[in-house]
């Protein structure tokens, strides 16, 4: 690796590694904001908040990766050409295909390994996150179990009262729970009950034990009394078994199997995160070239705008592809096309304006 290339990489190192920090810190810290307004709402549990906050920001560190080496990028440039460090390089030969070369040598990996993240960690933290939130709703469907007043279940179904608790509510007492089965009123009574998790299926089941089973039909004499000392009453909770039907928490090549519309246009979203890595790697050069009094924070706005508007690109071309308004073959792949084109332009108007000035020198001379 030549003097040169370590230099640029280092430099470029360095400034991803404080614009990482900087965006890391505003992810984790709006995520939290936002799942802890969900939790106030009563609709995720208080312990289950930092693990969801953490692969939260994980798949959010991911997708803005790429924004993260643009940034430093323009920003490492930047400063070389404030301090006219890019007009030494440049007087002793070194031009933008050699600055391409350098930066290279740490986008290619990053996006190998970002390629790597999208395709494996990405939907895996999808699961775990849409996991996580089902649990949450498990345990605050239970939390809202209060002494004292009935509640309905199974969307009304089923109608249940409990006299008290203890042990921090993992027990509860006098239990009451009347629902209807096949044209028929069960009665369910018991002393106590506990509430456990089927391995089997991850269903809740409420564990009642020394009570009396009434089943019939209200007005009639048929009805059954059964006493028990042990029984398990299934609560009509989400189970926690299974994959996600969520298309970001499916594996890649399930998605590639299916082959549907929607499973594709997921799957090139997955792809597009390390294509994008290349893409601004490709337009940052141009773009970052400053005058000497300019400042190296002079483009960095046009920059943040320029990734919005192709983020934005890139939403809109998931969204056609979804709804079958664009072709498989087209997909999100014309906002990639549409800004290699752009940073072509921006590279050969770079190089009109090296040729100018050269051109006048020579003529000066």
């Amino acid at each position: 690796m030549r003097i040169v290339d370590r230099y640029l990489i280092s430099e470029v190192l360095i400034s991803q590694i404080a614009v990482g920090l900087v965006l890391g810190l505003v992810i984790v810290g709006s995520t939290f904001v936002r799942l802890l307004g969900y939790s106030a709402g009563g609709n995720l549990p208080v312990a289950l908040l930092a693990p969801l906050v953490a692969v939260e920001s994980l798949k959010a560190m991911m997708l803005l990766t790429p924004v993260a080496l643009f940034l430093a990028t323009m920003l490492t440039l930047g400063r070389l050409y404030r301090d006219s460090e890019m007009a030494a390089l440049q007087a002793a030969g070194i031009g933008q295909g050699r600055i391409y070369s350098g930066l290279l040598l740490l986008a290619v990996p990053l996006a190998l390994l970002l390629l790597w993240l999208m395709l494996a960690v990405y939907p895996w933290a999808s699961a775990k996150s849409d996991t996580i939130q089902r649990e949450g709703q498990q345990r605050m469907s239970l939390a809202a179990i209060s002494s004292g007043r009935f509640l309905t279940f199974d969307s009304g179904r089923a109608v249940g009262f409990i006299g008290g608790m203890r042990h921090g509510g993992r027990v509860v007492e006098n239990v009451f729970v009347q629902s209807n089965h096949n044209g028929k009123r069960i009665v369910l009574l018991a002393h106590d009950g506990t509430q456990k998790t089927d391995s089997a299926t991850g269903q809740r089941v409420l564990m009642l034990h020394d009570g009396v089973r009434y089943e019939g039909s209200p007005g009639q004499a048929d009805f059954r009394i059964l006493k028990f000392k042990h029984y398990a009453a299934t609560l009509a909770l989400p189970s926690l078994s299974g994959a996600s039907d969520k298309g970001n928490a499916r594996s890649s090549l399930k998605l590639w199997q299916d082959g549907s519309m929607k499973d594709l246009a997921e799957l090139q979203w997955r792809l597009s995160v390390p294509i994008s890595v290349l893409i601004l790697i490709f337009i940052a050069v141009p773009l970052s070239y400053v005058r000497p009094r300019q400042g190296r924070y002079s483009r960095l706005a046009v920059a943040i705008l320029i990734y919005v508007f192709y983020a934005n690109l890139l939403i809109v071309a998931k969204s056609w592809m979804e709804q079958g308004v664009v072709p498989a073959w087209i997909g999100m792949w014309w906002p990639h096309v549409l800004f290699v084109l752009f940073g072509s332009i921006m590279w050969w108007r770079r190089a009109r304006q090296r040729s100018g000035r050269r051109k006048r020198a020579r003529v000066a001379q």
